[in-house]
């Protein structure tokens, strides 16, 4: 299977790494390398044979075939103790250090007839410890050595590394050895549109092109670029200018930058241009087609196909490649379609919402190494999931530990995840305060109200099954009702789109036709663990939003009153004494509108004196934009956000202390590092969201302490979507991180996200008292409101701690995999529903199939429709038939009971809704041959014995011997009459 060769093929890069990394090498650091243990204790490698595989070894199957696929674990250490080194290949950070001349080498695993690759010297003096490792990851998956990148076609790996760690400049370190040190001709760069003039700078910078040197540089202090960078933006508006780009790229080579939406464009320009075609044809007028141009149309889109996809570059990289987490999206699925296999994804967040998101990105650069979808969700992501919660059984605990691990393992040579911890030395400390915040009395009104209205509605509302419908609306009222009382002054409420959530639309269901003319249909996506798909939330995100329960309530409303909510109350005095203690703050919201009331609340009130205040600073002066502070949103262009990100991050500037970000729009690509307080107004549905608006100022570069305020309002919508948070982040942390986390939640708050009204304690009984070990600012806020906040602030980080004693051991590890590899060969193998399971081989009786012994079997799925099986059914002739007498003196069979024939499990199938009859036949019973099996004619003799099986998808013979053949109907009607009861006794069966 392509499952078991891609496994074959990791394991013997993995192999060639091992022998080469035994030799001797002449850089004197590298001698510290033989003395100190493996960087991995436990190789996993992938093979489907046993050759050189020791009879002490742990062997796994991982294969989904008939034929086995292994991974075998070395066992020659079997001591307890806890492993100090970090997972993975190369996040060994002692190894990971210059030479003794300040030199980086990079091909560490080379082969001796090869020469040593090192970093030019500007890089060198740069990169950090964990970038070294990362430059070497990306080397070994991709060229692995010179000979074998010009001889094969390569791997693909997943650097997950997270936000601030400095990918890019890995990245443009790697290209550069990879243009200077092999025959590579071309890269390809698909990024997000906003930080293609990041990444152009960055190459700028870090390798500049030999004109940009100055003329008196030594030689030894900077190398610059052998190579060109093209970059292919919005300014290109038509197929001409683009598809000379791209010509350029092609024939120069280099690197070429461009936008995923861009490229999605060009590899579906043929049928987006025939499409356009269609449309024309409803004209009333007559269409004139300008033929020869057409034709120049139609080589420019197979020029620029060839270079992008047939073959394509040598190496293809995706920044932000998280956004491959819909595998059935057009995007993806364009990706996918690059014949290039030397694929990089970099994503500082690789596992966001659920496990099948992370399959589809590991699916990307190493196609079927997991198995299909549906063997990946058997084996990985119902035992991972099972056992999250904290009121999970025992057995489901332990498996998803098991479960959980056997993954890490899996993916550990070609997925290297960094977290923030490599930061911790290098960068001042960061504190993350959740501050659970009360409803005001107007709001907890409003919400009552809401969430009565969505009980009455039951299943008929417009908010049935859609939390993301009502996640929108709640947002306006615990963010402020301001908010909503803008919401009610708009007459068209059908096109309310406040809340910038990118999940609504990329990860529901996308036109994927795989032919001109055929139509899409949405595709379906396992529930996560709520319950709800996002796919299933997007079915009704067409209806018409109303406010009408909101009317009586909001009659007499007079907007611009802070107090009605505690969380604007909170904000400003955040800001506020942020601004008096001379930080700037960032403020992040999902809501658009709430930023715009944010603004209206900034500019009736003065800007506080602050530390470093400047001459031709006025006091009692009230906030003005683009003075005292910024907005940057999805409408703020890119150069205009170049400019805003400067003017802030700017020391000299002592005038703009708060930059306003919609969550979106402002947690990629941008570096804010001048402020060192951020606020998180509201809780993202994706927790990857938050977690990058975070890192904007937690980063490279950074000279102060940083806190994260994330405000959520308690006994809310909002405090089961920051839950669930939680769990989506204790699961990444168990799969890519390999860490433990605390169970915190039961199944039931993780699942119930639309609850209703709470009692909410009375604020006279809970007003909180600061403690002295608080931070200044959060220690003021609980002074003055003590009555706004419901519980005290606590760390984001404590509800998901390592529970380092809950890390498997030895013998714990060894037990996963085995339990993973008896549950594997147990396993039926298929690729999709499909009644071949049931069709035996020309030598085989269906007591050899797995899926009919009484042990393992299984009854298909009501929910799941199978398709047609695949030999030919066919017809039976008018055949009267009898069941089966047992003869007065004769002595009772083994199966006279009906419970089994020939291991067949006719007490399973009967339990499972199957009418099973054994009958013994009258008459010869001539079957004809099918096209896909044989021409040959099967003969039933009269007076053999066979089962007759009816299901609600058809009606089946067995034979004896365990074939089995499907009878088609003659008659549909009476087919379908006679379906609901058994066939009656001596008569045939139509």
């Amino acid at each position: 299977s392509m499952t078991k060769a891609a496994q074959q093929d990791e394991l013997e890069r993995r192999r060639r790494l091992e022998e080469q990394r035994k030799q001797d090498f002449p850089v004197p650091l590298l001698l510290e390398y033989t003395t100190v243990k493996s960087v991995r204790q436990e190789v996993i490698c992938l093979d489907s044979s046993s050759t050189g595989i020791s009879e002490d070894e742990d062997v796994i199957d991982l294969s989904s075939s008939e034929d086995d696929a292994i991974v075998h674990v070395s066992s020659a250490s079997t001591n307890e103790e806890e492993e100090s080194e970090p997972s993975g290949a190369h996040a060994n950070d002692t190894l990971n250090r210059p030479d003794a001349q300040g030199r980086v080498l990079v091909n560490l695993n080379h082969p001796s007839e090869e020469k040593d690759v090192f970093l030019s010297p500007q890089l060198a003096r740069a990169v950090k410890p964990h970038q070294i490792g990362g430059i070497r990851f990306l080397y070994d998956n991709l060229v692995e050595s010179v000979e074998r990148f010009g001889s094969s076609t390569g791997f693909g790996c997943i650097l997950a590394h997270s936000m601030g760690l400095g990918k890019t400049l890995q990245v443009i370190s790697f290209i550069d050895v990879l243009f200077r040190h092999t025959q590579a001709h071309t890269v390809l760069a698909i990024v997000p549109v906003n930080t293609l003039q990041n990444w152009l700078s960055e190459f700028n910078m870090w390798v500049p092109p030999p004109e940009a040197l100055p003329p008196d540089t030594e030689p030894g202090l900077a190398t610059p670029r052998t190579f060109k960078v093209h970059i292919l933006n919005d300014e290109h508006k038509n197929t001409a200018t683009r598809a000379k780009v791209v010509e350029d790229w092609a024939r120069d080579g280099g690197v070429l930058l461009m936008g995923y939406e861009m490229y999605r464009l060009l590899s579906l320009k043929k049928s987006f241009v025939a499409g356009r075609k269609k449309k024309s044809k409803k004209s009333t007028g007559p269409v004139v087609i300008d033929l020869d141009e057409e034709d120049r149309q139609q080589e420019l889109l197979k020029g620029i196909e060839r270079a992008l996809a047939r073959p394509g570059p040598d190496v293809v990289i995706c920044d932000e490649g998280h956004r491959i987490k819909n595998c059935h999206a057009s995007t993806s699925q364009a990706l996918k379609n690059i014949r290039t296999r030397r694929r990089v994804v970099l994503t500082g967040y690789p596992l966001q919402n659920n496990l099948i998101e992370y399959w589809c990105m590991v699916d990307f650069v190493r196609p079927d190494f997991l198995g299909t979808r549906q063997e990946f969700s058997n084996m990985f992501e119902r035992p991972i999931l099972n056992g999250q919660c904290v009121d999970s059984t025992p057995q489901d605990i332990q498996l998803m530990r098991y479960r959980s691990h056997v993954l890490h393992s899996l993916l550990e040579g070609f997925v290297q995840r960094r977290g923030h911890d490599v930061l911790k030395d290098q960068l001042p400390s960061k504190e993350e305060h959740v501050i659970l915040v009360r409803l005001s009395p107007l709001q907890r009104a409003l919400y009552t109200e809401f969430m009565n209205r969505f009980r009455e509605a039951g299943n008929t509302g417009w908010l049935s099954l859609n939390p993301l419908k009502a996640f929108c609306v709640c947002c306006k009222i615990w963010n402020h009702p301001d908010v909503l009382y803008e919401a009610l002054q708009k007459e068209n409420l059908a096109s309310d789109q406040d809340l910038d959530l990118d999940d609504i639309t990329t990860t529901g269901p996308a036109p994927c036709p795989t032919a001109p003319n055929q139509k899409s249909k949405p595709l379906e996506n396992p529930n996560p663990i709520g319950g709800l798909s996002l796919n299933q939330l997007q079915e009704k995100a067409n209806q018409v939003i109303t406010y009408e329960w909101a009317k009586d309530i909001m009659c007499d409303y007079r907007p611009g009153i802070l107090e009605n909510s505690a969380k604007m109350v909170l904000l400003f005095h955040l800001i506020e004494e942020s601004v008096r203690k001379g930080d700037k703050l960032l403020v992040f919201s999902q809501s658009l509108s709430t930023l715009t009331v944010i603004e209206d609340f900034l500019a009736k009130r003065p800007v506080p004196p602050s530390p470093n205040m400047s001459g031709r600073d006025r006091p009692n002066q009230n906030w003005v934009r683009n003075l005292n502070y910024y907005r940057l949103d999805g409408s703020t262009t890119a150069s205009e956000r170049e400019r805003l990100i400067n003017q802030f991050n700017d020391p000299s500037n002592t005038s703009a202390w708060v930059f306003l970000l919609s969550t979106r729009a402002g947690c990629l690509g941008v570096n804010l590092i001048g402020a060192n307080r951020v606020v998180v107004f509201d809780a993202s549905w994706n927790p990857c969201h938050d977690a990058q608006a975070v890192c904007r100022v937690y980063r490279y570069g950074q000279r102060k302490q940083c806190h994260i305020y994330r405000l959520v309002c308690d006994f809310t919508l909002e405090k089961k979507i920051y839950d669930r948070q939680i769990s989506k982040q204790g699961m990444s942390d168990r799969v890519v991180d390999d860490l433990n986390p605390v169970l915190t939640f039961t199944r039931r708050e993780v699942e119930s996200l639309l609850h209703f009204v709470e009692e909410e304690p009375d604020p006279s009984q809970t007003q909180l008292q600061p403690q002295d070990a608080m931070e200044s600012v959060l220690r003021k806020a609980l002074h003055f409101y003590p009555h706004l906040v419901t519980k005290q602030p606590f760390p984001h980080e404590s509800l998901l701690i390592d529970r380092r004693e809950l890390k498997l051991s030895k013998a714990e590890k060894k037990a996963a995999k085995k339990g993973y590899e008896e549950e594997k060969r147990a396993s039926v193998p298929y690729t999709r529903p499909s009644y071949a399971h049931y069709y035996p081989a020309s030598d085989q009786s269906l007591t050899n199939i797995p899926a009919f012994s009484q042990r393992n079997w299984r009854p298909p799925p009501r929910t799941e429709e199978k398709p047609v099986a695949s030999v030919r059914p066919v017809q039976s002739t008018p055949v009267p038939m009898m069941p089966r007498q047992a003869s007065a003196g004769s002595a009772p069979s083994d199966d006279s009971s009906g419970s089994s024939l020939g291991g067949f499990p006719v007490n399973c199938l009967q339990k499972a809704g199957v009418f099973v009859q054994r009958i013994v036949t009258t008459t010869d019973i001539v079957i004809p041959g099918t096209n896909s099996s044989t021409d040959v004619q099967t003969r039933i003799t009269a007076g053999e014995s066979i089962h007759v099986i009816r299901g609600t998808k058809g009606t089946y013979i067995r034979t004896s011997d365990g074939r089995i053949f499907a009878i088609r109907a003659a008659n549909k009607a009476k087919s379908a009459e006679e379906s609901a009861t058994a066939p009656p006794k001596g008569r045939m069966i139509d």
